[in-house]
């Protein structure tokens, strides 16, 4: 089961200071970045993320808004990540091309 979350900050003062504590949060707590917005985590069961969601619910900045939601790893497993083109390092190495150091 993955949890998503979503930030979505305002333009009043103050609040990025309050999203950027938010967000270093989620990276302490084991969530990812998955955009500069938006960050997943994978947990076991329901119960755990139940959990985690109710832990979220409590440290919430208090301007702006927070999305979450629950999938299962079979509609996590249908998230298509769409790429206009190479970045530096695939035009560099190459995609498959495995590099020593």
């Amino acid at each position: 089961m993955r949890i998503v979350v979503m930030l979505r900050p305002t333009n009043r003062r103050g609040t990025k200071t309050e999203y950027t504590a938010y967000r270093k949060r989620l990276v302490t707590l084991g969530y990812s970045l998955v955009q500069p917005e938006v960050c997943i985590r994978a947990v076991p069961s329901r119960k755990t993320a139940a959990r985690c969601l109710r832990d979220l619910e409590e440290h919430v900045p208090t301007t702006g808004s927070i999305c979450a939601f629950c999938m299962t790893e079979r509609q996590f497993a249908g998230v298509r990540y769409l790429v206009g083109g190479r970045d530096y390092q695939e035009e560099r190495v190459g995609v498959r091309t495995m590099v020593e150091l």
